[in-house]
């Protein structure tokens, strides 16, 4: 009987945490579509990143406040929480604002594909500094997402122009330092806990894009309506609902089970683009998602004995 009610559990603390994963995941995979909106209501990078700070900052740091209400975790964050800031600036401001200017130049779908390639530089960092040596099988997988990735950036430049190679630096830059940010962030967050380490990191990450608003010459009395009512959007719904939904699912969830539930945002943000953006899905789109998404199910399915 005691076996079968851990057995209950451990099921429906599985299901819990996928479901969680995937809302995250879907909710996370329409920010690149709203972003292209809000280009349309004339904002800027600038604009677009302001006003999701704006908007998502005050959950953040009344979460931390309430956090800190207990003594262990003030003792915590008062030894861990510098560098829980210090990550959260490089993964979700420097790291956003690449992927922001990013989408000026190239379509949401190509954006989403190449930020997905981020497992790939997880294992290249972690073989060049931390010495953990891929398999085989690993560095085949890396090839076949950059393979993916390589037909629709080419079928991209012959249809839309060279702006797609400025674009898709900008966007593969991005991932680079969001997987930096994954490698580096493991052992704040053991130490930490997850919503402590996401408050910490997304609210000193908010922090620094309203720095970064105020150096800059962004006339706010010039935004429009649409464009505030986007950020805000940008703010609540892609950002601060679904990074708590991913840090509960993380805390039911192995590493390989969670990256599987991944696999779905590069679907998602593509029939969002096309049916809301327009944009185009060729054969080359289609074979070029299939390859990403296999390439990233390969690194992240578990060892077979």
């Amino acid at each position: 009987m005691a076996d079968a009610t851990r057995d209950s559990l451990l099921s429906k603390n599985l299901l819990t945490g996928i479901l969680l994963a995937l809302l995250g995941a879907a909710l996370f995979s329409i920010k690149p579509i709203l972003i292209k909106i809000a280009y349309q209501y004339g904002g800027d990078t600038t604009a677009i990143m302001s006003l999701r700070a704006f908007s998502s900052l005050p959950f953040y740091l009344v979460v931390l406040v309430m956090l800190c209400r207990d003594k262990q975790q003030r003792t915590k964050v008062k030894n861990h929480g510098l560098m829980a800031a210090a990550l959260g600036i490089l993964g979700y401001y420097c790291a956003s604002y690449l992927d922001i200017e990013a989408l000026s130049y190239i379509s949401a779908q190509l954006d989403r594909l190449l930020l997905f390639l981020f497992p790939s530089f997880v294992v290249l960092i972690s073989w060049v500094f931390l010495k953990k040596k891929p398999s085989a099988n690993v560095l085949k997988a890396v090839v076949i997402g950059y393979t993916g990735i390589t037909l629709i950036v080419v079928h991209d430049v012959s249809s839309l122009g060279s702006d797609v190679w400025r674009g898709s630096a900008l966007a593969v830059s991005s991932a680079l330092i969001f997987a930096c940010y994954l490698v580096l962030s493991k052992p704040v967050i053991t130490q930490l806990g997850s919503t402590a380490f996401t408050s910490i990191g997304m609210g000193s990450a908010g922090l620094a894009i309203l720095l970064h608003l105020q150096w800059s010459e962004t006339e706010i009395m010039q935004w429009s309506v649409e464009l505030v009512s986007l950020g805000i959007v940008l703010g609540v719904l892609c950002t601060v609902i679904p990074s708590y939904l991913m840090a509960a699912a993380m805390a039911r969830l192995t590493a390989t089970e969670f990256s599987l539930t991944a696999n779905i945002g590069p679907v998602i943000t593509a029939i969002a683009a096309v049916t809301i953006l327009g944009e185009a899905f060729t054969a080359f789109h289609a074979l070029g998602m299939v390859l990403v998404i296999t390439s990233v199910y390969w690194m992240t399915k578990p060892k077979t004995v």
